[in-house]
């Protein structure tokens, strides 16, 4: 009888792990439906986009518990963003700034939160010499943004989870 209780009881753990895998594969940032007809170096921004959904989770889950995102200038806070991040990651500070680095990453990412206002921070990473690919948190959320680097406006770009 402890056999087919244990049996039974390993048959519920894997159903717990195929739910938790399946949650996860459908977490996966997606292109909106108005973003559906973008251009190949469009949607090449969206799988860049891919690389810092991590990070943001991690980000949103501090801001969630704390009220605040992770001040670089704070260990502790550095330290909390390292561990939520996981095996795979580095957070490194870099005067103001982390430097973000992962196994799922292309290349770095740079981390900045305003310590005048501690509900504001930004995730970028440099796509070539000039542009870059940004998220901002504010009170309310996220947006991302690209920025050509040639002194047009930034453009806001829909990425949904």
């Amino acid at each position: 009888m402890a056999l087919i209780g244990e049996d039974y009881l390993g048959c519920r753990c894997w159903r717990k792990a195929l739910v938790l895998l399946l949650a996860a594969s459908t977490f996966q940032p997606s292109f909106a439906a108005e973003d559906m007809a973008l251009s190949a170096p469009d949607r090449r921004l969206l799988e860049v986009a891919q690389e810092a959904r991590q990070t943001i989770a991690v980000i949103d889950w501090f801001y969630l518990r704390n009220g605040a995102c992770p001040q670089s200038s704070r260990p502790a806070e550095i330290a909390a963003l390292q561990d939520g991040l996981g095996d795979g990651f580095s957070v490194d500070t870099e005067g103001r700034f982390a430097a973000i680095r992962g196994i799922s990453m292309s290349a770095v990412w740079f981390y900045y939160a305003s310590p005048l206002h501690r509900d504001r921070c930004t995730v970028w990473r440099k796509l070539d010499r000039d542009s870059a690919l940004i998220w901002r948190r504010h009170r309310s959320g996220g947006q991302w943004s690209f920025n050509a680097g040639d002194g047009s406006a930034e453009r806001p770009i829909q990425v949904q989870r």
